[in-house]
């Protein structure tokens, strides 16, 4: 099932400056492990473990503005306890290669891939990227990142806002109904960085920051339900990251964080040979030329 079409060479290489925006999916393959002492205390033990198990990214501009050219699924080898189906869109089946109707391939191939578009100078554009950016287990430079969760954040109000509700405040669109899906994320965050510009050129964007906390203060920040066929839609929310450092294979609580090596002949991250991270937060992102290096 092809959800994507490769750029075509050489008319839509990357250049410097070139704005791809991305979005991540991802699944569990632990659940966490909780103690009780006598006093009814509860401990984590062991934290649970997610792994990467989607990557979409779209162009932000020209005629095929919107269109992706990566959807990848990611092979894992770790057995999945729960594909957060709710969270992710997951499917049991959509990581196995024997019956997977997606463009399914290992995290090496991820990362090469996004290290290519990082050393040909793209800018990352998404929503919420530092949580994207830790499941990918890759440090991203804050130049080359434009994140629609800071753009739309009034340090007064002193809280971020989700993109379901700017989609529904300021798109009139209805997003993450039922499940998410990381094309339909991606795209939504091109379309807010876009309304931002505008609201940017006309002089307005700090009224139009304030209007929008003062009239979501009201709305719990939240989207309202939507409808569908005469049914309540429930909207799912993206839960964060709730800890600092965590990452692929590394506990909860770790100070260290990944690392992106710039154009060097490796991967985008230490210990790319597993695709797992574990964190202490739960769920509540040429034409068909063969050598194109972003098959």
């Amino acid at each position: 099932m092809k959800t994507y079409r490769p750029l075509a060479f050489p008319q839509e290489a990357p250049v410097e400056g070139t704005i791809i925006a991305l979005d991540t999916e991802f699944v569990s393959v632990r659940r966490p492990e909780i103690e009780v002492n006598a006093k009814g205390d509860r401990t984590t033990v062991r934290p649970i473990v997610y792994a990467l198990a989607r990557v979409s990214v779209v162009r932000c501009s020209g005629e095929d503005e919107g269109l992706p050219f990566i959807d990848d699924y990611i092979h894992i080898r770790d057995t999945v306890v729960d594909y957060l189906t709710e969270y992710s869109g997951i499917r049991k089946g959509d990581l196995d290669p024997g019956v997977s109707k997606h463009n399914l391939v290992a995290l090496k191939v991820v990362y090469k891939k996004l290290w290519i578009l990082l050393n040909l100078g793209c800018r990352f554009l998404g929503h919420g990227l530092k949580q994207d950016f830790r499941v990918l287990n890759v440090h991203i430079p804050k130049s080359k990142v434009i994140d629609t969760i800071d753009l739309f954040y009034s340090a007064s109000h002193l809280r971020r806002l989700s993109l379901s509700f700017l989609a529904s405040y300021l798109l009139k669109e209805e997003i993450q109904l039922e499940t998410h899906d990381s094309i339909e994320d991606a795209r939504t965050a091109l379309k807010l960085y876009k309304k931002f510009l505008e609201f940017q050129d006309a002089g307005i964007l700090e009224l139009m920051i304030q209007d929008i906390y003062q009239n979501g203060r009201s709305m719990g920040f939240k989207a309202p339900a939507a409808r569908k066929d005469g049914l309540l839609i429930e909207r799912t929310q993206t839960p964060e990251l709730g800890v600092e450092g965590a990452h692929h294979g590394v506990a909860a609580g770790a100070k260290s964080g990944p690392t992106t090596p710039v154009r060097k002949p490796v991967g985008l991250a230490p210990g790319t040979g597993s695709t797992t991270f574990s964190s202490g937060w739960t769920p509540g992102k040429g034409g068909g030329l063969g050598g194109s290096p972003l098959r």
